[in-house]
């Protein structure tokens, strides 16, 4: 069968972080024989800089600098560009440079796509309460297709591990799961969580013979304890984690919940957000 996931949306800044997210998302995109877009934001924040704050009686050639940093940016978003141009050799591959907020931007473009794939944190990371680079977890929470978020250090995948807890988005992840292994021939491990570990292995089979039915090779892990402590343990770095989004309400437009939060900063693997 031909995979489904046929489009895959890139968000790179150049970042080191980012180069682990370009280099699964190639694997990915020669595995799946999917189109690869790479996209970067010249981030509008950093262009307005000088309007953001009051330099009192400090002179800023504002204009100049505005140019200057557009510029920039530009030369930049080129550079990384062209580089993966050459890395996807062979794919069809297009890359473009946008103006505007990142994480509004990914956002927006991801509509036209079956999947982004973004780094764990860019260059403006680390002031985030969530340890999260700010536009990973907005993105995160946003985008409308499923976002798959890079280890820092890349490592091809040898199994794909699925969290499923029988929830609307557990069973979304199962699906999105699906449609990658029938690109990828990865083994399959379907990890369910509950405090009662007959429940648990009653969830677990039941995700192991949808993923059956789609033939792939799967195999129930049913766990007891905290879903997101035993899904952090299981997955080991040549893993790909797949899991739906936690959190219900206007909680969820402020926060990621807890499990995907701390998934996301904690996992040594890449991991699969489906909303």
């Amino acid at each position: 069968m031909k995979a489904m996931i046929k489009r895959m949306l890139l968000a790179t800044d150049g970042s080191l972080p980012a180069r682990s997210a370009e280099a699964l998302a190639l694997f990915l995109a020669r595995r799946l024989s999917a189109e690869l877009v790479a996209l970067f934001v010249k981030d509008v924040r950093l262009i307005r800089f000088p309007e953001l704050l009051d330099f009192g009686a400090i002179s800023v050639p504002v204009p100049t600098y505005h140019e200057a940093i557009d510029e920039a940016l530009e030369a930049r978003g080129k550079a990384v560009i062209e580089r993966l141009s050459r890395e996807a050799e062979g794919l069809r591959f297009e890359g473009v440079i946008r103006t505007g907020v990142p994480y509004e931007v990914i956002a927006k473009e991801a509509r036209a796509f079956d999947l982004v794939a973004i780094g764990r944190a860019g260059e403006q990371a680390g002031h985030e309460a969530t340890g999260l680079g700010s536009t990973v977890e907005r993105v995160a929470r946003t985008s409308p297709v499923p976002v798959l978020v890079a280890a820092l250090d890349f490592a091809e995948p040898e199994r794909l591990v699925v969290g499923y807890d029988g929830s609307d988005s557990a069973a979304r992840a199962l699906h999105f799961a699906a449609d990658l292994l029938e690109g990828i021939a990865l083994e399959a491990l379907v990890a369910s969580v509950d405090e009662d570990l007959d429940r648990a292995a009653l969830l677990a089979a039941e995700g192991v013979e949808y993923l059956r039915a789609h033939g792939a090779k799967a195999h129930a892990k049913p766990l007891s304890g905290d879903p997101a402590q035993e899904l952090v343990q299981l997955a080991e770095p040549s893993d790909l984690l797949v899991m739906g989004a936690f959190g219900r309400g206007r909680v969820f437009e402020l926060l990621l919940g807890s499990t995907t939060e701390y998934v996301l900063r904690r996992a040594a693997c890449p991991v699969a957000l489906v909303r």
